[in-house]
């Protein structure tokens, strides 16, 4: 009996509910990607930020280097003068130290033997009594002609003072060794440089050798100078790059940071700046979470609002389905009305055609139906007409098989795919089961029941079956009522087609 109702139009949640979050998914994967780009563009600009200042810096370090390095080396070209040792003292302090000897951060100078003791003194016409022959700078020079311009590591003095060794060999015309000049620059030069710069709290900017020495480094640290940073990343990249960033956690403190680097010059020196990745996405994050809080609201609110129209979509194909039932049921019975039955005795004619299958109808009229209502009553008839409908909805258990009210007092019972014998069957249990009602409802009447059961032919119409069937019911009443009567579809169909 589902055929007499119509069923709800199948709503594509899964679909709807698809679609509806891969939108939120590609709105979220956008918010994503708009996200990660202003990220990159923080690191970018913080990146470039720290390569300007780190080539700035550098570039400082480089000129006061150099303008030191061409004292040293004016120095070792005047010491080798035929005539150096024959002037007087103080012309020999004005020949071989110019004024970058006496300037701030930087020691003296001291001319060197070959045995490493001092000959000349910048700071003083008298030179001091010292030798210096264990120290590494001269160690170096004696042994390596090619070194040119040596940087030492930090050492400190006497007092206390941090400084490094500048140096440069002496050598003999014949390229022998002659002696080393040595002059040396205070730690707080670097200091005082790096001191001036605009740094975050957890930012670094370190100075050390090609060796991984630390010189300097601010925030400054005095126990972190002279330690080795060897383990430091820089040190995979150099010196097959000379200049470089990486991302890495700090080996002296443990803060991650995004790291530039460059040598300076040609010195055996590196600068490194290290920019806390918390400073460079901080104002990333807090952009994330406003941006985050709002998408969130706005996925929020399309999920509601999702599920809203979801159901109002459900709720509208319920509306339908029962509009649609309203339209093909009869209100009284609860059957298929004569319009539903007129378009699915179409429908069910045409596939019994195409599948070369009988189509069996049952016409069913009320015996004596006008006599029962004159005597008990138009709401009397009514619940005839109703028991009779329960009758024929208990015995039509297919879903294909199709209970209507055609009329009336009269009825009919579509069954597609049932041959005679079927339909016949069906017939009397529809009589039996309504002789047992009688037996609770004395006053209940019969019913006489016309069969007419075809095979679609070409030439044939469904108006043929119905004629056939509606002969076989005038048949049964004529016959004494309360009986099935079986048409002969051959016998009826041209009267069937001559009524017509």
């Amino acid at each position: 009996m589902d055929g007499l109702v119509p069923r709800p139009r199948a709503v594509p949640t899964k679909r709807l509910l698809a679609l509806g979050f891969g939108l939120i998914l590609c709105f979220c994967s956008i918010c994503a990607s708009i996200l990660w780009e202003m990220a990159q563009k923080d690191f970018q600009h913080a990146k470039d930020g720290a390569t300007n200042l780190v080539a700035s810096i550098s570039s400082e370090i480089e000129r006061n280097i150099e303008l030191y390095d061409l004292s040293l080396q004016a120095v070792a070209d005047g010491v080798k003068l035929p005539e150096i040792n024959r002037i007087s003292p103080e012309l020999r302090q004005v020949v071989l130290f110019d004024r970058a000897a006496t300037a701030k951060d930087l020691g003296s100078i001291l001319v060197l033997d070959p045995a490493g003791n001092v000959t000349e003194d910048s700071r003083t016409l008298i030179p001091r009594s010292a030798n210096f022959a264990d120290r590494d700078f001269f160690q170096i020079h004696r042994v390596r002609p090619d070194i040119g311009l040596f940087i030492s590591p930090p050492w400190v003095t006497s007092e206390g003072e941090y400084l490094i060794s500048l140096s440069r060999r002496i050598s003999n015309d014949d390229g022998s060794f002659a002696g080393v000049v040595a002059g040396s620059m205070r730690l707080s030069y670097f200091h005082n440089l790096f001191r001036k710069l605009n740094f975050g709290p957890k930012d670094s900017i370190t100075l050390f050798n090609t060796d991984g020495t630390m010189i300097m480094r601010a925030p400054f640290q005095i126990e972190r100078i002279g330690q080795s940073i060897r383990e430091s990343q820089a040190f995979r990249q150099f010196p097959a790059k000379t200049a470089g960033s990486y991302t890495s956690r700090s080996v002296v403190d443990g803060i991650t940071r995004l790291y530039v680097y460059q040598q300076i010059g040609h010195h055996p020196l590196l600068l490194a700046e290290g920019v806390a990745l918390d400073a460079i996405y901080a104002d990333w994050w807090q952009q994330l979470w406003s941006i985050g809080l709002v998408v969130t609201a706005l996925c929020a609110f399309s999920i509601v609002l999702m599920f809203y129209l979801l159901g109002a979509v459900k709720r509208r194909a319920v509306a339908e389905a029962q509009l649609a039932r309203l339209a093909s049921t009869d209100a009284l019975t609860g059957l298929a009305n004569r319009r539903r039955l007129d378009a699915t005795l179409a429908t069910e004619w045409r596939r019994g055609r195409r599948a070369k299958a009988p189509v069996s109808l049952l016409m069913i009229d009320v015996d004596h139906f006008k006599a029962f209502n004159d005597t008990h009553g138009h709401q009397a008839g009514d619940e005839v007409l109703a028991t009779l409908a329960q009758c024929i909805a208990a015995c039509t258990k297919r879903a294909t098989d199709l209970g209507a009210r055609y009329g009336g007092e009269e009825f009919s019972v579509l069954l597609p795919g049932i041959n005679v014998s079927g339909a016949s069957e069906l017939a009397e249990r529809i009589r039996e089961r309504l002789t047992a009602a009688r037996q609770t409802q004395r006053e209940l009447p019969t019913v006489s029941i016309g069969l007419a059961c075809m095979t679609p032919t070409a030439g044939q119409t469904s108006r043929d079956l119905v004629a056939a069937a509606d002969l076989a019911l005038y048949e049964a009443k004529r016959a004494g009522r309360d009986r099935v009567i079986v048409s002969s579809a051959e016998q009826t169909a041209p009267a069937a087609r001559r009524a017509a």
